[in-house]
């Protein structure tokens, strides 16, 4: 295989996101870290919660891509400094559903003037639509492609398999 005709991983778009979201995380984290006290994964949660109905952790993780046992961390820490709280189902006492507190809507409303200017800075010279609708898009073949491996008996395949991935 020729340099040529092989794939080059760096252009992969699966590396290049990854770069580009560890770059956007290295540029936060501190700023986040020291007004808000909150990392960076906290704040994708408190996000996620943000104007929402209370969520159970499950729908947390979901929605955030998060693994469930580092959103459990988080939750814990988020409810130690009072942002978040937890409280039962009231349909279903079995489950907890988890909401902002006042605080955390304060941090929340806080935040949202830093991450507007930061969000023009970095979208400059593109079309936002375009792109937002792209990243749906993205978001949603992401969850199906952790459906099919998670649903691999013995994880995922050796070898990708062929065509395209199911459609739901």
């Amino acid at each position: 295989m020729t340099s040529k005709t092989r794939t080059v991983l760096h252009d992969h778009i699966v590396d290049r996101t990854i770069r580009l979201a560890d770059a956007m995380i290295r540029m936060s984290a501190r700023h986040i870290a020291e007004r808000w006290k909150v990392r960076p994964t906290d704040l994708r949660l408190l996000n996620v919660l943000d104007g929402e109905e209370p969520l159970s952790v499950n729908e947390i993780s979901r929605r955030a891509l998060v693994d469930q046992a580092w959103v459990s961390r988080s939750l814990r820490a988020l409810e130690a400094s009072k942002m978040v709280e937890r409280r039962s189902d009231p349909k279903d006492s079995r489950l907890t559903r988890v909401s902002l507190t006042k605080r955390g809507r304060q941090t929340m409303n806080e935040f949202r003037p830093w991450a507007a200017w930061s969000e023009k800075l970095l979208l400059e010279g593109v079309d936002e639509q375009k792109l937002k609708a792209l990243l749906d898009q993205v978001e949603a073949n992401t969850e199906r492609l952790l459906e099919v491996i998670e649903a691999a008996p013995g994880g995922p395949p050796q070898h990708p398999p062929k065509g395209p991935l199911g459609k739901k």
